[in-house]
Formats: C-alpha cells, structure tokens, sequence
C-alpha cells in the first residue's frame, strides 16, 4: 500500500506539471523552421528528376498557421527553369540575387503579406511577378497535395550587390534574419 501511494505521489505532480506546461505553451506565438520540396517536373516533351528544396518557415498562434512562407534559389541548371518564360528568366538575369517566395496569409488582418513585401523592399528585393512558373507551381502534384492554390508565388529580385541579410519582424513574433 506504501508503494502505491509513494508512486501516486510522484505521478500526480508530475501529470500536473505536463497539463500545466502544455497549457502555458498554447498560448504562445511560435516560428517552425523546416523545409519543402517539390519532386521532379515536367514541361511539354521536357522531364527532369530533380527535388525544388525551399527552406520554410511558418508563424503559429497556439495552434494556428498564421503566415507560411517557403523561399529558395533556382539554380541555372535545374530543370525547374523550364518553367519560366523568357521574359521572367530576363528579368531574373538582372538580379544579383534571385529567391523564388511562395507565401500563405491566414488572415490578411493579422499578417498581410504586405508585411512580408515591405520587409524584402527594406532589405532591397523587388517583387518580380512569375505567372508562368506560378501556374506551373500550382498544377504541380506536390503542389495540389500540400494545397497550395491559396498561396501567393512570386520572385524576389536584389539588383546590387549586399551583405544585408532578409530581417523578418512580424508583430508578435521573434525576428528571424535569413542570409
């Protein structure tokens, strides 16, 4: 009988401090850190074996996805270039530094995207629109799995040369610096 209450001793605090942690954590804005990718590509009689690695980053409250964003580099032999049209792949060979960005707003009152494009303009990116490569973005399988028909796909252009890195600040939430 001793031994049953020593052990009911030791659980209940400890229950008690797991309910109350994970109550506490609820609460809480979080950033997860992760990534994306998208496998493979075809266009017309092109295919290609490849993976688009995007790094990812996704902005909670409690539970709740608020923003998403996925950023990354085409390199100029990936496949994935196929999906550009000349005019986006001339306006990319202006850029010192070209990021494809694909992002998500939950609630446009909470974090509007225009957070995020305010944030590259002071880090000097441009929004470049890709209606070609977007459209084949989304036709994607991997694409239509992960449901990103609601997700805004564009390029972000740096035309000089700077060290500074991307500094994302959105209210609430820590400030994360991305190179």
């Amino acid at each position: 009988m001793k031994i049953v209450q020593r052990i009911t001793r030791l659980i209940i605090p400890v229950i008690l401090l797991c309910i109350m942690s994970s109550c506490s954590n609820l609460s809480k804005n979080t950033i997860k850190e992760g990534s994306f990718s998208l496998r493979n590509g075809v266009v017309a009689d092109k295919k290609w074996i490849e993976e688009l690695k995007l790094a990812r980053l996704s902005w909670y409250h409690e539970m709740t996805l608020q923003f998403d964003l996925m950023m990354g580099n085409i390199m100029p032999q990936s496949g994935f270039n196929f999906w550009f049209s000349k005019s986006e792949l001339d306006q990319m060979s202006k850029c010192i530094d070209f990021r494809l960005v694909v992002s998500y707003t939950q609630d446009s009152t909470v974090i509007p995207n225009s957070y995020l494009l305010e944030q590259l303009k002071q880090s000097g990116f441009q929004k470049i629109e890709l209606s070609d490569f977007k459209t084949h973005f989304l036709q994607h399988p991997d694409s239509e799995l992960n449901s990103f028909k609601l997700y805004q796909v564009f390029g972000a252009c740096r035309v000089e040369k700077s060290d500074k890195p991307l500094i994302l600040n959105f209210p609430g939430y820590s400030e994360i610096s991305l190179n």
